[in-house]
């Protein structure tokens, strides 16, 4: 009887390490594959999210110093495009930016108004050349810009203005049929809207101009009833009273202020203005990450994008048609009024990864036209100057 010998002959050491090799080199290669794509990914989110805070900037920005001085800043001689403020023997200086407590929030203390012969005003646009916080020792401090605009959701230009002293207004609303021809309602909108109204109406800290003259700072609003029922619908009492902490009511003092307003009942207008400044600070949250604030009127002052690092504009001015372009600061005899256009110089965003993957900047430079003050240079008022 014959036998058959089976064997089973396995991997030799070699061939298992060889094969082992292959393996981990293969798994390498899909791990790195996988970290990249990870990174990449990475990468790509925050470059993603720092673009959309960088675009939300970047158009808040440029509408509103597109809209400086609409509606509500007309040509007044050499302060054209502003509004007069509280002037003269006795007054305390006006400053900016305000909310209901406080001015303090460009470097810890206020701004003073420029002023024109003396005397300070409210410009269309307002240049804040090296005012603001310090973030690069390179670039020194960042800038800051403020502009003024009507509010068009205000129907204030349909009331009119009963002056009854230096610190009490009362809007009266004429019946329908008898509503002026400067009353322009919304789109869509078929009722003035009340004055008081929640969101839109009148608010505490609001910024009346009455005429292009004066201006005050809104303390308070409450409704009176109707007045006359043969001429009004509606009146609404509204307080200027002192203590507002930018210094616009000063009712004691006659120039640029309430109290230099006829008495009673005439053609005298009156509008919101929307008062917005732009600024850097530094997050109160982490004491280091840096933002771009603003700040409107009287209203407490909103981030509009983190990790702002630089603030910087120039101007393009028309001085009685000599065109001077990117002034960082306006030379001697250059007021606000006579800006055209605004340079961002640089406007630059940073996400916090420096040193680590993920790390983006993005910077901005771009001009913006003033509109409103580039038509009132390009067809002034007759018989007016710059």
């Amino acid at each position: 009887m014959r036998r058959t010998l089976r064997t089973t002959r396995g991997f030799t050491l070699l061939e298992l390490m060889v094969s082992m090799s292959v393996g981990l080199i293969l798994l390498g290669t899909a791990l790195q594959l996988y970290v990249q794509a990870t990174k990449a990914t990475f990468v790509t989110s925050q470059k993603s999210e720092m673009q959309q805070d960088f675009r939300a900037a970047a158009n808040l920005l440029q509408r509103d110093i597109s809209m400086a001085g609409a509606g509500a800043l007309g040509q007044q001689g050499l302060a054209s495009n502003s509004v007069g403020l509280p002037t003269g023997a006795g007054s305390t200086v006006p400053v900016y930016p305000c909310s209901p407590a406080t001015c303090n929030y460009v470097n810890g203390a206020p701004v003073a108004f420029p002023t024109s012969l003396g005397a300070p005003y409210l410009y269309s646009i307002i240049p804040g050349y090296d005012l603001g916080i310090q973030l690069n020792a390179t670039e020194g401090p960042s800038d800051i810009i403020t502009v003024a605009y009507a509010d068009a959701n205000l129907s204030l230009n349909c009331y009119s203005v009963d002056v009854v002293n230096a610190t009490t207004v009362i809007f009266q609303l004429p019946l329908t049929a008898s509503l002026s021809a400067t009353c322009i309602l919304q789109n869509g909108v078929a009722t003035v809207p009340a004055l008081n109204a929640a969101g839109t109406g009148l608010q505490a800290g609001d910024l009346i101009i009455f005429g292009q003259t004066a201006s005050g700072i809104v303390s308070d609003i409450a409704t009176t009833g109707v007045t006359d029922g043969t001429k009004y619908s509606a009146a609404y009492l509204v307080h200027f009273n002192v203590g507002d902490p930018g210094h616009i009511n000063q009712p004691t003092i006659t120039n640029g202020t309430t109290k230099q307003l006829p008495i009673g009942i005439g053609t005298l207008s009156a509008v919101r203005l929307l008062m917005i400044t732009y600024y850097l600070d530094i997050s109160p949250v982490d004491g280091v990450t840096p933002r771009l604030m603003r700040i409107q009127s009287g209203r407490l002052p909103a981030p509009v994008a983190e990790n702002v690092t630089s603030l910087k504009f120039s101007y393009d001015v028309d001085n009685n048609g000599t065109i001077t372009t990117n002034q960082t600061s306006l030379p001697a005899g250059v007021t606000p009024n006579m800006i055209t256009k605004v340079n961002i110089l640089h406007m630059a965003i940073r996400n916090q990864l420096k040193g680590i993957a993920g790390y983006q900047g993005i910077d901005l430079q771009t001009s913006i036209s003033a509109r409103n003050l580039t038509m009132g240079q390009e067809y002034p008022i007759a018989g007016s100057a710059y």
